[in-house]
């Protein structure tokens, strides 16, 4: 099937972004407007200058980016969807959100309808049931790499500025109280709890 020629917009914007030292073609265009990543062509450009506009070109040299061989674009797209917040990308990421937060009760073989609902000493034994089959099998990374970065950078005579986030989001206690929250939420896990992990 013969495809079309590049418009000049489309020429414009791939030039853009090979200026930042990278590669987009007018089939990446295709595919990342249908997937509402991208603008449509004719909001590219500003009315009053017809130039192209900085943040689509930003968003194409991000796209660019993250599509490279062995990489995929994944939750940046989420946030793409998230800051245009259009009704149709609202409905794109909530769908997103949905089925990664289901992805790993499908694997543990836990539908929606098991989870219950309320505050009772029976939900209370169903959620730690649930727990138990959601951790089953899932193998714990218990290495710190936070620790082990600081270590070598110690060796090496370099102080590193003090972490700001969880050193290993894969933690055992870490994940255990997440699968609780996916389970009970705050009815099973305390805010005071959260802050102790």
């Amino acid at each position: 099937m013969t495809r079309t020629r590049p418009t000049v917009t489309e020429r414009a914007l791939i030039a853009e972004v090979s200026r930042c030292g990278l590669t987009a073609t007018r089939h990446q265009f295709e595919r990342w407007r249908a997937r509402h990543w991208l603008a449509p062509t004719d909001q590219w450009t500003d009315p009053a200058t017809r130039a192209l506009r900085y943040d689509i070109v930003h968003r194409a040299a991000w796209l660019a980016a993250l599509s490279q061989p062995g990489r995929g674009i994944s939750w940046i797209g989420w946030a793409f969807w998230a800051i245009d917040d259009t009704e149709q990308t609202a409905a794109l990421l909530r769908q997103a959100l949905l089925q990664a937060v289901q992805l790993p009760l499908r694997r543990a073989g836990i539908s929606l309808d098991q989870i219950p609902q309320g505050d009772s000493d029976a939900a209370f034994d169903t959620w730690q049931d649930l727990v138990e089959r959601l951790l089953r099998g899932r193998r714990a990374i218990g290495r710190d790499l936070d620790g082990l970065l600081r270590a070598h950078a110690r060796t090496a005579g370099l102080t590193l500025p003090g972490p700001r986030t969880v050193s290993n989001p894969f933690d055992a206690a870490l994940v255990r109280t997440g699968a609780r929250l996916l389970m009970g939420g705050t009815a099973d896990v305390s805010p005071e709890e959260l802050t102790d992990v």
